[in-house]
Order: C-alpha cells, then structure tokens, then sequence
C-alpha cells in the first residue's frame, strides 16, 4: 500500500484549513476588529489586545506553514518544475517573514508596556507591512496550488 497517496489528501486538507484560519483570521482582524478596537478603546488599549491576538494569529501561521511544507515534501515528484519551485520561493518568503514577525512580536510587546511610542511606531509600522506582504505572498501561494492541483486535460487520443 502506497503510504504517501493516503497522506497527500490529508495534508492538503490540513495545509487549506490551516491557510483558511490564518488568512481568514488576519483579513478579518484586521478589517473589522481593529478599526473597532481603535474607535471604541483608544491606541495603548487596542494595542495591547492586538498584541495578544497576533500572538494567536502566528501560532495559526506555524500551523500553516508547517503543514505546508509537509505537502510541500509529498508532493516533491509531481507537476511543472517551474511552478514547483515558485511554490518552494513562495513557501520559503511566507515562512521567513513570519519567523520575521514572531521576532519583532516581543520588541513590541516590550516597547508598548514601557511607553516607548517613539520607538515602538517605526517598528509597528514595519510588522504592519511585512504582515500586509505575508498576505500577498500567502494568496499567490493559494493560487498557485489550485493551478498545480488542476486536473491534467485529457488528450484526443483517450478513450471515455
């Protein structure tokens, strides 16, 4: 019994699930909570709960990323060389700037808690952006896995 075609569908599975909650939960929280945490609490308020949900949001990320790069390994043998290797740089880019991101997180935490803003601003600015192109990077991702993942067309010759 062929071992690897029982866990590639798992892992795809976990890998769009895990993306689903990172993604989904960034766009929203970002969308929604924070504009409303701003409105109704203030900076130093909001600020500290956004740093507590962020925490869970690149815990999501690991999740993801880890599940990623399993499929990643079991789908090592199929498809176009080219579009493998732009999903590893993809893979590669989305990881690297969350292990970015996850060490910044105390910096900020650290600024934040001592009234540092003077600092802290430049820093939260750089974890805004680097988070908004994480985003990016995760979206081409999705979309280059749907587009690998794609049925291969049937030639003339086959038969039904």
């Amino acid at each position: 019994m062929n071992f690897r075609f029982l866990m590639i569908p798992f892992f795809r599975y976990l890998a769009l699930v895990g993306m689903t909650f990172w993604l989904g939960g960034f766009t929203f929280y970002s969308a929604i909570v924070i504009p409303i945490l701003h409105d109704e609490m203030g900076g130093l308020e909001s600020g500290m709960i956004t740093g507590q949900v962020s925490n869970y949001l690149n815990v999501f990320g690991v999740a993801a990323v880890v599940s990623w790069w399993i499929l990643l390994f079991l789908e090592r043998s199929k498809h176009d060389r080219r579009a493998r290797w732009l999903r590893v740089g993809l893979l590669t880019l989305t990881s690297a700037v969350l292990v970015g991101l996850i060490s910044l997180h105390p910096v900020l935490d650290t600024k934040l808690k001592t009234g540092q803003m003077r600092a802290f601003y430049p820093l939260h600015q750089a974890y805004l952006v680097a988070s908004s192109i994480q985003w990016g990077i995760n979206l081409a991702l999705l979309a280059l896995t749907v587009w690998i993942w794609r049925p291969e067309p049937k030639s003339p010759d086959t038969k039904v």
